[in-house]
């Protein structure tokens, strides 16, 4: 009887952590509010999904798209490139980011259960892609962002 126990004991310890890969939260902002840039990427190397936005009208990229991601945190490295598969003039989209290496820092740094999170990095970036809004050219001008990065548990 004590054996049974036991192991439920173990199963149930071994079932209460969150399994499989971390996330990364990627939220940023241009200096006068007008762009945004969110996107979810589990484990920092593939998309979940995101969302690019100017003056509040927005396009959306899912897990289903092309994507690209390289993530180098010691070296300062990240870039997305981001690109629909639906090849129909009107509804492909692309998106580039890219971090610039000179304003990357690391900010906040925790683990063990309920820190939420491991690592904060805080940088600036550029990103250019396909213009959301009607009446503008295909393609937006780059564009700089201030954003912070949280690799979650």
């Amino acid at each position: 009887m004590p054996e049974i126990i036991f192991a439920c004991l173990i199963f149930l310890n071994l079932t209460s952590f969150k399994l499989g890969e971390p996330d990364a939260i990627l939220d940023c902002k241009s200096a006068s509010g007008r762009t945004l840039f969110h996107a979810e990427l589990p484990s920092c190397s593939y998309l979940g999904n995101a969302d690019f936005s100017i003056d509040g009208i927005k396009y959306s990229f899912t897990s289903g798209d092309m994507c690209g991601v390289v993530f180098y945190p010691d070296i300062k490295i990240l870039t997305i490139y981001l690109e629909t598969n639906n090849k129909d003039s009107k509804q492909h989209r692309f998106l580039k980011f890219w971090a610039l290496p000179d304003s990357f820092k690391k900010i906040k740094s925790e683990t063990g259960p309920g820190s939420g999170f491991d690592d904060v990095y805080e940088f600036k970036a550029k990103i250019y892609g396909t213009e959301p809004r009607l009446g503008f050219e295909n393609d937006t001008k780059t564009i700089e962002l201030n954003c912070t990065l949280e690799y979650l548990l």
